[in-house]
């Protein structure tokens, strides 16, 4: 017999519901939204919370306010006293300290837990973990599925209903398992930090995400940059997705192929028809006649470079031995627990991670008592890169 679902469109339902859900010792929840697919930017469009014995489908868009209908359930999400158990809870508890500034406590992430078992396939989807820890299929058609259009269907709420029902049972059969290894510190370890996972608000220059991708030169730079800017405010204004009104292919063909006529504009393939109209067109055709600034270098506190390109000489060498010595370890991490085990340790970001602020800053204890441990066993010295680099 399935649980009966709730779902909540008001203020006051919400509030009864989270004042119901402060007196649990746990909760299961997910979040739908909506990520630049749909609609410019990021959207909350619904919350699924599950208390071992009903679901609830909480409605933001709804809300007249969403923050303050939804703050109830927000005092529950920072209640340590409540365990939130999630799967794969980062682009959650992104979403939720982007829009609301709400910090989740007391996290418990079933991808976490299965990922410390140190399985093959560490980035497991929560339909095949309840097909592989629980022995069957759940429907998952509605993945893709337009989650800010209403009225919601009845296929949509069982798929978001599906993403909490079966939490508990998941967490606690990772749990025994995890048990089993003596590995329950380390998922409590891992959980901790999510605690601080917090929305990057600093980033200047968005168009240089992809421009490495698509080998964006300096000389052509500056009109790739204003390019990108031209393509989001116009994205702003439909309130679509910037690849809706150019994707990032046709983006970088006008860097090297700009359209600089009338005639040219109107024959351009891949434009969204708004870049054809006033005043947008007029932009995008000054853009290829235009002296254009160039980029101009990050400030020193925003540069970014690699801890080694920092280091010549002598300190170039120590940090060669210290890299040196880790891929020993790696190796023999991966000989006493498997290559799963050895990369979740010593991947390489963490050995970059290391070489720079030692293993006492760079890993989570579990992580340092197994390379202490293959340290000790394989006759090599853990103390050599324990600490920071000097």
């Amino acid at each position: 017999m399935k649980p009966t679902i709730h779902y909540l469109t008001t203020a006051e339902g919400i509030a009864q519901a989270a004042a119901h859900f402060a007196t649990l010792p746990r909760i299961a929840i997910d979040l739908e939204f909506d990520d630049m697919r749909h609609r410019y930017g990021r959207h909350l469009a619904l919350i699924q919370v599950f208390d071992g014995q009903e679901a609830y489908l909480i409605d933001p868009l709804e809300l007249p306010d969403m923050a303050a209908g939804l703050e109830p359930l927000f005092v529950v999400l920072r209640d340590p006293a409540v365990a939130k158990v999630f799967h794969s809870c980062k682009s959650d508890i992104l979403l939720l300290d982007e829009l609301f500034d709400v910090h989740c406590r007391n996290i418990v992430d079933t991808s976490v837990q299965f990922t410390l078992l140190a399985a093959e396939d560490n980035n497991i989807s929560l339909g095949r973990l309840i097909q592989a820890e629980m022995g069957f299929e759940v429907d998952k058609g509605e993945q893709k599925s337009n989650w800010l259009k209403r009225p919601l269907t009845e296929a949509q709420k069982e798929y978001a209903a599906n993403d909490v029902l079966y939490l508990f049972e998941l967490t606690d059969k990772l749990t025994a398992r995890l048990a089993e290894l003596n590995r329950v510190q380390w998922a409590m370890e891992e959980n901790a930090a999510l605690e601080d996972v917090r929305y990057g608000r600093d980033d200047q220059r968005p168009w240089a995400r992809n421009a490495a991708k698509y080998k964006i030169t300096p000389q052509e730079m500056p009109l790739y940059r204003e390019l990108y800017k031209l393509r989001d405010m116009v994205a702003r204004r439909l309130d679509r997705p910037p690849y809706h009104v150019l994707s990032n292919d046709k983006l970088a063909e006008l860097v090297r192929q700009p359209i600089k006529t009338v005639a040219q504009l109107r024959a351009a393939n891949g434009l969204h028809p708004e870049l054809k109209r006033p005043p947008f067109a007029e932009q995008l055709l000054n853009l290829a006649h235009a002296e254009l600034e160039p980029e101009t270098p990050l400030p020193p506190d925003q540069r970014r470079f690699p801890f080694r390109r920092r280091l010549s000489g002598p300190a170039a060498a120590r940090a060669d031995a210290r890299e040196s010595l880790l891929m020993a370890l790696k190796g023999h991490l991966a000989t006493d627990h498997g290559a799963v085990m050895s990369n979740m340790v010593l991947s390489n970001r963490l050995i970059a991670d290391i070489i720079e602020q030692g293993a006492g800053a760079a890993l989570r204890p579990w992580q340092q008592q197994l390379l202490r441990e293959s340290a000790e066993r394989h006759g090599l010295k853990y103390e050599d890169i324990a600490e920071p680099f000097a």
